[in-house]
């Protein structure tokens, strides 16, 4: 079955539901950074991520509702990736989908930062296309270089 799912930029107005996916615990199991988020410091790392040039921070919708997040971090040398799901919308391939749409409108080098025991993240990586190419103090590192 084929999951279409479409990416809009995050808001202000996205933020209490980012801060719930943030501090899903399964979300929080397998984020780089564990810690929980107080509402505090979610808002003012939202209003710093929204107005960063670098960086681009997406909802993905599914059905016209919100089923999660991606992240894109662009440097000159590659966009540094990142998702999560919503805890309830886990399982239908959103994540596969979402991720691999981010991917097809990226150029470059293109790294998911992936803890070890996170098959799920794995499988996304896989399935956009990205390759495990590292692993380097306990973070697994999947790359994929766009075609030139």
């Amino acid at each position: 079955m084929r999951v279409s799912v479409r990416l809009r930029l995050a808001t202000m107005d996205d933020a209490d539901r980012l801060l719930q996916w943030r501090n899903d615990p399964d979300t929080r199991r397998f984020s780089l950074n564990a810690e929980h988020v107080t509402a505090q410091q979610h808002i003012h790392w939202l209003q710093q991520s929204l107005s960063d040039p670098q960086r681009r921070l997406y909802i993905a919708e599914y059905a016209g509702q919100p089923v999660g997040t991606a992240r894109v971090d662009s440097t000159a040398e590659c966009h540094r990736i990142s998702w999560t799901v919503a805890a309830e919308c886990r399982g239908k391939g959103l994540a596969k989908a979402m991720v691999k749409l981010l991917v097809s409108q990226l150029t470059g080098k293109i790294v998911a930062e992936i803890l070890p025991g996170n098959t799920a993240s794995v499988k996304v990586a896989q399935h956009a296309g990205l390759a495990h190419h590292s692993t380097h103090n306990g973070i697994m590192y999947y790359e994929y270089q766009t075609p030139v």
